[in-house]
């Protein structure tokens, strides 16, 4: 029996003896009561509504398998939703959830779970009972640490907690073997735990938007393809301690993006002090510098203009067009048009 909707009323036919309920793009505010009389509901979807809160008898629908909750205004979920231990896929993303009830490790039959674009800062630790998941998705949310719990769920093939606060991931993190997607882009962190060596099935792991320097022990995965830094798919031969990173590989690198990782990562100063330069001009304490080996492989010379702090005599360096041959008129450049006598009067 599938369940067909009108608006303002809801409409009962059979069908194919499917219990299933499609109230999408409905703009409900509220649900009606009468679905609370269906607990032989079997899907249910409510994506794309104005739903701000959930009835409590929303438990009473204990055959559901499906549940589509996706882009509506819910800032909670019922308790209830714990006794809804039938389903298998729960859809929550777009909402507004800054909290999920403690008992949703009661649902431990989920194998996708989504929960993408809220306002989540934390996971209960009950989280770790859904021990079936294979799918889950945390995207876009407040998320700065995860419970350790996370890492019992071994059946979990993707993994995407993209666009959070995350500073770093469980020790264990190595536990999730069946993993194959793993996406960290856009968090805080600054190192890879030693575990992941042992994700052997991963295939695919986005790092763009961190400050992670060590990337080694990557080399250990199989079946690693796909390594997202930097904005590119970064090479094996690049999955080093990039702290360690030889400048002599820019010789023999010819593709343009991976180059721009290589000397933002390196740093002008390195470059420099490895390949030599030689001084075009110098004004005051500014050097205008054209790096010697550089035309092998960029399309032009590379300028670089070099900066001693008067007050604590740190070296800077920066990189200028290579048209400039004054150093006065390099730092110009560098101050966007205002000459150095002048920005001081300014400040």
């Amino acid at each position: 029996m599938k369940l067909l909707t009108s608006k303002p009323e809801i409409e009962f036919a059979n069908l194919n003896s499917q219990p299933i309920l499609d109230l999408r793009f409905c703009n409900l505010k509220t649900l009606p009561e009468s679905i609370a009389n269906r607990p032989d509901l079997i899907e249910l979807s409510l994506l794309n509504n104005q739903l701000i809160s959930l009835p409590n008898w929303i438990g009473n629908l204990a055959s559901l398998t499906s549940l589509s909750l996706s882009a509506n205004q819910l800032t909670n979920l019922p308790d209830s939703l714990g006794n809804l231990t039938n389903l298998q896929w729960l859809y929550v993303g777009s909402n507004r959830l800054t909290a999920l009830p403690a008992n949703i490790g009661n649902l431990s039959k989920l194998t996708s779970l989504s929960l993408k674009d809220n306002h989540l800062a934390t996971l209960p630790e009950s989280i770790g009972n859904l021990d079936r998941l294979t799918w889950l998705h945390l995207d876009r949310n407040q998320l700065s640490r995860l419970p350790d719990s996370i890492t019992k769920l071994e059946n979990l093939t993707e993994l995407n907690l993209s666009n959070n606060h995350l500073t770093n991931l469980p020790t264990a993190i190595g536990n999730l073997t069946k993993l194959v997607k793993l996406h960290l882009d856009r968090n805080r962190l600054t190192n890879l735990p030693d575990s992941i060596s042992k994700l052997v099935n991963l295939q695919e792991i986005q790092l763009d938007g961190n400050e992670i320097t060590d990337l080694s022990v990557l080399q250990t995965l199989p079946s690693l393809q796909i390594v997202r830094f930097g904005g590119v798919n970064l090479p094996r031969q690049y999955w080093v301690d990039l702290d360690r990173l030889n400048p002599r590989w820019l010789l023999a690198e010819n593709r343009v993006e991976l180059r721009r990782i290589l000397i933002d990562r390196i740093g002008y100063l390195q470059i420099y002090n490895h390949f030599g330069a030689i001084v075009q001009d110098t004004w005051r304490q500014y050097t205008l510098l054209k790096t010697r080996r550089f035309q092998s492989f960029e399309r032009e010379p590379m300028v670089l203009l070099k900066m001693v702090c008067p007050s604590t005599a740190h070296i800077h360096i920066l990189r200028v067009p290579p048209t400039m041959t004054s150093a006065e008129a390099a730092i110009v450049w560098v101050n966007h048009g205002i000459h150095p006598d002048d920005f001081a009067v300014q400040t």
